[in-house]
């Protein structure tokens, strides 16, 4: 009898621990990120955010209904992600699911279409398997966000080059904080910040830098800022700043991008930047070190690179950098295809590292705006040294070449032959390493303070400022890290992704290749938007931006090879263990009664 008690007691405290763990885990939040990736855990910045959130926010999500295994993994990614959002925010971010096809009248259902559509809303037409045979289905993997009595639209599949079904799907599951939260943080904003596109110089162009303004957009408003008035030809006092009441002066614009001008920047117009600067205006600055011919280089002709004279360099030595008169070759450059020439009746072709074009990779404890983030591509780099040490300006690398690399100073011949020569060519340089991109932050002084004249100075109509408040800039020794290439199509320019590459193939060579073009894909969009973001501090986007979700893709071979194999192995593995475990209590059970009879 004391034996039947204590067998029911100890039941009913059994019963009782797992009731008193579900009661307090209804009120207390616990989770363990076990993933390497750390994909279901929020950024410190989104929680920081979501803490703040004072605006009721309603989320209708579209992606539900049925369809393949893949995208309901999405749609539950966008409900676990949801489901914190909603925690975290104390109840500020509220949501559902909406299946658009429980709208069974076709008339009314078509009408939601266009209506999600008109909203900015995506769609896609999937084909999948159902009950053996092939169907389509128009889906919408997307969100509307109601703030302040707006809708905005979010789309979970966003990329800009082509990808496979499952890497699509895993960049936009990687990609799900980033696109809710930019799209909050636009949403709550009551004016975007705007930046400056400096023009006149020959700098990089309205359709070179297409893909770099289309990804800014969203956040910032963007326009063309010229120097010069073009109907007087001379230098516009008020291009970048104006004046107001009480002799206050105040910037334009928040950031100014000066994208590779390759004509002299005159001294006045460096007068507008440098007061730009001490105003509190925040500058990218993408600069070449030497100019090539191009055209000789493609036509595989030797040319001859020549110092950048931009007029910018006295100024840039002021604020802690010097840009170098040379050009970095790397030994980790991206692929190029090249005529090897002939092979009996054919071309022979063969791909080589284009040592013009290093290949920058992120390093271990890199700074936020280039952590976590893809190669990176350049083009026909040069380097920076940092000087003149201010204590009161704090310098940070961004971006560096390899080990591997070496430098040509100025003057120096480029020719497509110097990419027959292997790794040995590039073991001797001690000025690998060198600093490609650098971040300086603090209190800047003028450029201008020692050689402006003492009137000038203290001209009332000028308001010289001799030293900046704090401020930051960003300074890149190569502007085609942010150019775009473009492709002739019908008649028309389109310009191509900023993070895809295209090199052609040779055309004798076509033979050995499927395609004549050859793709390859790189991170200069995420750089560059980490940069614009860090400098108007727009932080919080940065750390969400550099989250990245590892693609583990199953062997499609194996499994066709192996799918009767593990189904039946799935299949008959729990009912053996099953079985095992029934043997060994029904033993257990008459050896006991055996022993107490």
């Amino acid at each position: 009898m004391n034996k039947r008690k204590a067998d029911i007691f100890q039941f009913l405290l059994i019963i009782g621990i797992f009731c008193s763990a579900a009661i307090i885990s209804s009120f207390v939040k616990f989770k363990i990120d076990l993933t390497a990736d750390d994909r279901y855990t929020l950024s410190k910045s989104t929680l920081t955010f979501l803490d703040s959130i004072q605006t009721p926010i309603y989320v209708r999500v579209y992606l539900h209904g049925e369809f393949p295994a893949d995208y309901r993994e999405l749609e539950e990614n966008v409900g676990d992600l949801l489901a914190e959002l909603n925690s975290e925010s104390h109840g500020m971010i509220e949501y559902e699911f909406i299946d658009p096809y429980e709208e069974q009248d076709e008339k009314k259902r078509n009408e939601i279409f266009q209506a999600l559509k008109e909203k900015g809303l995506n769609f896609s037409n999937i084909t999948f398997e159902r009950n053996g045979a092939k169907s389509n289905k128009y889906i919408w993997p997307g969100a509307l966000l109601e703030i302040n009595g707006k809708e905005v639209p979010v789309n979970f599949l966003k990329s800009e080059i082509a990808l496979d079904n499952a890497q699509m799907l895993a960049y936009s599951s990687s990609n799900l904080e980033y696109e809710f939260m930019s799209t909050i943080h636009r949403a709550l904003k009551r004016s975007k910040p705007i930046i400056g596109v400096l023009e006149g110089h020959d700098e990089l162009n309205g359709k070179q830098l297409a893909r770099l303004v289309f990804s800014l957009k969203d956040n910032y408003n963007i326009f063309p800022v010229k120097l010069t008035n073009d109907s007087t030809g001379k230098e516009d006092i008020d291009a970048l700043t104006e004046n107001l009441e009480g002799n206050l002066k105040m910037n334009k614009y928040d950031l100014l991008i000066v994208p590779g001008p390759k004509d002299t920047i005159s001294d006045k117009e460096i007068y507008l930047i440098d007061q730009f600067i001490m105003n509190g205006g925040r500058t990218l600055w993408l600069i070449d070190g030497m100019k090539l011919n191009l055209d000789s280089i493609k036509n595989g002709e030797t040319t001859i690179g020549i110092a950048n004279e931009t007029g910018l360099n006295k100024a840039l030595y002021e604020y802690g950098v010097r840009i170098n008169r040379d050009l970095i070759i790397d030994f980790q450059g991206a692929p190029i295809f090249l005529d090897a020439g002939p092979l009996g009746t054919q071309r022979s072709c063969e791909e080589r590292t284009n040592y013009f074009f290093p290949v920058i990779t992120s390093e271990k404890n890199a700074h936020p705006i280039s952590a976590n983030l893809d190669p990176i591509l350049t083009q026909f780099p040069s380097s920076i040294d940092t000087v003149n040490s201010n204590p009161a300006i704090k310098k940070s690398v961004l971006l560096s070449f390899s080990q591997k690399s070496k430098q040509l100073r100025s003057p120096a011949r480029v020719g497509l032959e110097l990419l027959r020569f292997n790794l040995d060519y590039f073991n001797d340089d001690k000025n690998a390493n060198k600093i490609l991109g650098v971040l300086l932050e603090g209190n800047f002084k003028s450029a201008l303070f020692d050689i402006l004249p003492e009137d000038l100075k203290t001209n009332p109509t000028l308001m010289y400022k001799s030293e900046s408040g704090f401020n930051k800039m960003i300074v890149i020794a190569d502007p085609d890290i942010a150019k775009n290439q473009i492709q002739y199509s019908s008649g028309k320019w389109y310009p191509m992704p900023l993070d895809l590459h295209l090199d052609t193939i040779p055309a004798g060579c076509l033979d050995q290749y499927s395609n004549p073009i050859f793709t390859q894909k790189y991170d200069n969009s995420d750089l560059l938007n980490n940069c614009v973001n860090y400098l108007l501090d727009n932080n919080a986007l940065i750390d969400i931006r550099s989250k990245r979700i590892i693609v583990r893709k199953l062997d499609k071979v194996k499994i066709s090879h192996q799918k009767n194999y593990w189904k039946t192995l799935n299949t008959v593995s729990p009912l053996f263990l099953l079985a095992i475990l029934g043997t060994v209590l029904v033993y257990s059970r008459k050896k006991r009664w055996t022993k107490l009879n």
